[in-house]
């Protein structure tokens, strides 16, 4: 079973579940795909932005872009 991230790596804190919108690019295909689960630092003085994905968050990326190939 894959461990999820539950702290930021960079300044320790939990991460929240939120729903994000995500841009996708391949090449010349762009898909924009809305209400995607993802944990992100909510800590305000962190300057850590990143957004962690489960493996079902590719799923419905997938679903919400079939014409993106590599998710």
């Amino acid at each position: 079973m894959t461990q999820f991230v539950k702290n930021c790596p960079t300044c320790g804190q939990i991460l929240v579940e939120k729903l994000v919108n995500v841009t996708v690019e391949e090449d010349i295909a762009v898909c924009y795909a809305e209400s995607i689960p993802a944990l992100v630092c909510v800590n305000a003085n962190c300057d850590n932005r990143e957004k962690y994905f489960a493996p079902f968050s590719y799923n419905l990326l997938r679903m919400k872009c079939p014409e993106i190939r590599r998710l």
